[in-house]
């Protein structure tokens, strides 16, 4: 990539912007302040668009859980190109992250598997995501069935895993009175960062 002349290092590394600003968010009582749109390639390269939950901003980016069986799922593991965007209208502000994903391993995927609430692991096994299905009686009775199948421990199902979105370029959005907003793009630069700002 070609930097502008005026490129210079970051004040912060992006994913520290990204985690202040998840918690800014958080604090000003932002409705699901994790929530982000993925955005990835279906099989003739169009793009389709869904909201999941950030669960943790990481060394490289951030992660994110999924059925790997779902409609995202089989995307991803076609192309693994992505891009996500956080939006927080209480503080007028947007992030847009693309990269590329890379599988998480069981074990960081058992350890939050196994943070979350049996009624959601239940879940994770009786909804066979994205398929069609008669009616909504239909998943109750699995959900049922799968819950009876198991005591309070729920282990997780081979098909339900995570992925580490490795960021090669971000974009910061500040909302300003006029629409004379604030952008400015991170992008890597050997071991570090390059930053510079955009017209909004």
């Amino acid at each position: 990539m070609t930097f502008p002349d005026f490129a210079h290092e970051p004040t912060e590394q992006p994913t520290a912007w990204l985690n202040r600003w998840l918690n800014e968010a958080e604090a000003s009582g932002e409705l699901n302040h994790t929530a982000m749109a993925l955005s990835t390639l279906d099989a003739e390269g169009a793009p389709r668009v869904r909201f999941v939950l950030c669960k943790g901003v990481t060394e490289n980016g951030l992660r994110f859980f999924t059925n790997l069986e779902s409609d995202k799922g089989h995307e991803i593991a076609r192309d693994n190109r992505v891009s996500v965007a956080f939006y927080w209208s209480i503080l007028k502000r947007q992030i847009r992250v693309e990269g590329r994903l890379i599988p998480m391993d069981d074990a960081e995927a058992d350890a939050y598997f196994a943070s979350r609430s049996r009624l959601s692991n239940v879940g994770a096994w009786a909804s066979q995501q994205s398929r069609p299905i008669e009616s909504r009686d239909e998943l109750e009775a699995a959900v049922e069935a799968v819950s009876a199948r198991y005591g309070e421990s729920v282990p997780r199902p081979p098909h339900w895993s995570g992925f580490h979105l490795h960021a090669d370029k971000w974009e910061f959005w500040q909302d300003h009175p006029g629409r004379i907003h604030d952008r400015w793009v991170l992008v890597p630069d050997g071991d570090g960062w390059k930053m510079w700002r955009l017209q909004p």
